[in-house]
């Protein structure tokens, strides 16, 4: 039965750099389709697609307290949900 959940564990964490490596393909692709830089939009697109599966493999390979994770994962949504306007 542990042994189940090794495999288990080591597929989370190779699915989890999948996603990663997926989701920074596509965001650069989509860059170079549109002719376009990075923007704050752009930054903030690919540090969720960091962030959110590095959360995941620390939940599953550490024994990180619910309350750590909660703490992390409103983070997350407090900077996905936050506007970032320029000084004029």
């Amino acid at each position: 039965m542990e042994e189940i959940i090794v495999y288990l564990k080591i597929a989370i964490v190779v699915g989890s750099l999948i996603v990663m490596i997926y989701g920074l393909n596509l965001i650069f692709k989509r860059l170079e389709a549109k002719q376009q830089g990075f923007g704050p939009n752009t930054l903030k697109a690919i540090g969720v697609i960091l962030f959110l599966p590095t959360l995941l493999i620390l939940a599953i390979s550490t024994e990180l307290k619910s309350e750590t994770l909660a703490a992390l994962l409103g983070t997350v949504a407090g900077y996905i949900l936050s506007s970032s306007k320029p000084d004029e």
